[in-house]
């Protein structure tokens, strides 16, 4: 009986997206072999290199910008399918068993179709047909949830600190492992350079440390090969090129 395909028993971490030419990614991905870790870092300015989570709770929750966070972010696209993704981000990517990065911490996101209507009722007193969205609801229960964390800090204050602490302690679990692994999303084409929703990302909230053993391949374009052996002649996992 053959394996699924649709889901991979490795995940894949690509570098550079940021960077204009493949030398650079191709010195980026080295210092990363080198260095045997992945550094923890925000998409958005600032860049923190290790492990942070800042609330921003004016935002909207559905707008994907209400937590700030750094992270390494890994895609679960089996390798014969990684061609389009490449072509958003970069050819150089660095794999590792999906059962050596649970052990990291890995995570995969929640994604939730902004556009989408929720099946059940959130709140009173909404009726049928009073949401229009996912988005409207989640972004109704992010109201709340600020407005909860107001009222327990009040109580807390008040003297009742046991409560609040163990609020807090909620609270913190809550935006750590769930409210900031949701990902909302709105169907666009396949190749449009914002559909991130195929790519089944999963998320380390903190570096990456690792061995040569634990890397199971290493893609690269064909150009790069010679060079990667010389430079890791150590190295016996898969090279790739993409």
């Amino acid at each position: 009986m053959s394996s699924q395909r649709y889901v991979s028993s490795d995940l894949t971490h690509f570098v550079g997206r940021g960077l204009r030419s493949q030398e650079k990614q191709y010195r980026l991905l080295r210092k990363i072999m080198r260095e045997q870790r992945l550094r923890a870092q925000s998409p958005e300015p600032p860049k923190w290199a290790a492990y942070a989570l800042e609330t921003l709770p004016w935002k909207r929750l559905s707008g994907n910008m209400a937590f700030r966070g750094s992270y390494v972010c890994f895609c679960d696209i089996p390798l014969g399918d990684l061609d389009l993704h490449m072509r958003k981000f970069s050819r150089f990517g660095i794999a590792f068993r999906k059962k050596f990065l649970l052990e990291k911490g890995a995570t995969p996101v929640m994604y939730v179709p902004g556009r989408g209507r929720p099946a059940l009722l959130p709140f009173r007193p909404y009726r049928r047909g009073r949401v229009s969205s996912n988005s409207a609801a989640y972004d109704e229960f992010w109201r709340r949830y600020q407005r909860l964390i107001a009222g327990m800090k009040s109580l807390a204050s008040g003297g009742n600190r046991e409560l609040g602490r163990l609020f807090e302690n909620v609270k913190e679990f809550l935006d750590s492992n769930v409210l900031s692994h949701l990902k909302f999303f709105n169907y666009l084409p396949d190749a449009h350079k914002r559909n991130y929703y195929m790519e089944r990302e999963w998320r380390v909230m903190q570096q990456v440390r690792f061995g040569l053993k634990d890397v199971i391949r290493i893609i690269l374009p064909a150009r790069f090969a010679l060079r990667f052996r010389r430079d890791f002649p150590r190295y016996n996992g898969e090279v790739v090129f993409g």
